[in-house]
């Protein structure tokens, strides 16, 4: 009799627990409005020019807890030129994963537009930037370091000759 009341009073500890949706996973940008919490990840990370990126979405409320069937519509845009609207979408359970290729490198702007039905009937504009880098992104940092180093190699050189 004893056990069968600790079993029953277990199941009824665990079914009273609150759900929390699953934190995103790698470089995760955040931002907090009134009673949300909205999250994007990217994979690939770093973005990929050409390549299909798949962008991540979660939203909470602030105490952490899954917010269900939440209407969000996604604007994408690079230098203030709109390049793909979608939605409005419903985002089941908190999480919702959209697929983008991104044509060109540069720097892109997601928006993800949430009626806030429950509180204020607004619109909650929160607002990621994306960088896709090209080809030379990581040249050009790359040549600047080894001509510093060039650099410094000759003055500790010319040090040690004069000293």
């Amino acid at each position: 009799m004893r056990l069968a009341f600790i079993i029953v009073a277990i199941a009824l500890l665990l079914a009273c627990q609150q759900a929390f949706a699953d934190p995103l996973m790698g470089q995760v940008t955040r931002q907090r409005i009134g009673n949300y919490d909205f999250e994007i990840a990217t994979e690939p990370d770093p973005l990929q020019q050409g390549a299909p990126a798949k962008i991540m979405l979660r939203i909470a409320g602030v105490n952490g807890d899954d917010l269900i069937d939440v209407p969000v519509q996604l604007r994408i845009e690079k230098d203030g030129q709109a390049l793909q609207r979608a939605g409005p979408l419903v985002v089941p359970s908190g999480h919702y994963n959209y697929t983008y290729t991104f044509a060109e490198s540069g720097r892109y702007v997601l928006y993800a537009d949430l009626r806030d039905y429950s509180y204020s009937g607004e619109v909650l504009t929160f607002t990621f930037f994306l960088n896709v880098p090209g080809p030379f992104d990581y040249v050009v940092p790359g040549i600047g370091a080894a001509a510093a180093a060039i650099v410094g190699a000759i003055v500790i050189l010319k040090r040690r000759r004069h000293g």
